[in-house]
């Protein structure tokens, strides 16, 4: 299957946190990133489906405004642990990246498409990726 891909990035901070858990207790759970600090992430995108009349599978341009419009825009400069959906759990790069995905594949946009791929860099040689 025909596959495309494109990169974003975006400048975001957070503190892995537990609810649940104490301050010293989160400390020794996730160590320095118990304290609040910064990533600049990179996100790349992977669309799979069939070529449309154009001889695209989805417009680059099409792609990278329903990515900004739902999910750099939304976390450029965010501190992630106020958004509504790491209020009760981990911001960590594997539940971004759920999230992600999740948001990304209900757009009408992918209707026919397959979004095959996120995958989520917090720093140069550390990501997540969810597939299809």
């Amino acid at each position: 299957m025909l596959s495309i891909t494109k990169e974003f990035r975006f400048d975001a901070a957070h503190k892995l946190m537990r609810h649940d858990l104490s301050e010293e207790e989160n400390r020794v759970l996730y160590g320095k990133c118990s304290s609040f600090h910064g990533h600049t992430y990179t996100l790349q995108i992977t669309v799979s489906g069939p070529l449309d009349a154009s001889g695209m599978i989805i417009n680059f341009t099409e792609l990278k405004r329903l990515v900004y419009e739902r999910v750099v825009d939304r976390y450029d400069h965010a501190n992630l642990n106020e958004m509504d959906e790491y209020l009760n759990i981990p911001v960590t790069a594997e539940n971004m990246v759920l999230y992600i995905f999740k948001t990304l594949s209900r757009a009408p946009e992918f209707d026919g498409l397959t979004l095959k791929e996120v995958r989520l860099y917090e720093t140069p040689d550390s990501w997540a990726t969810v597939t299809a």
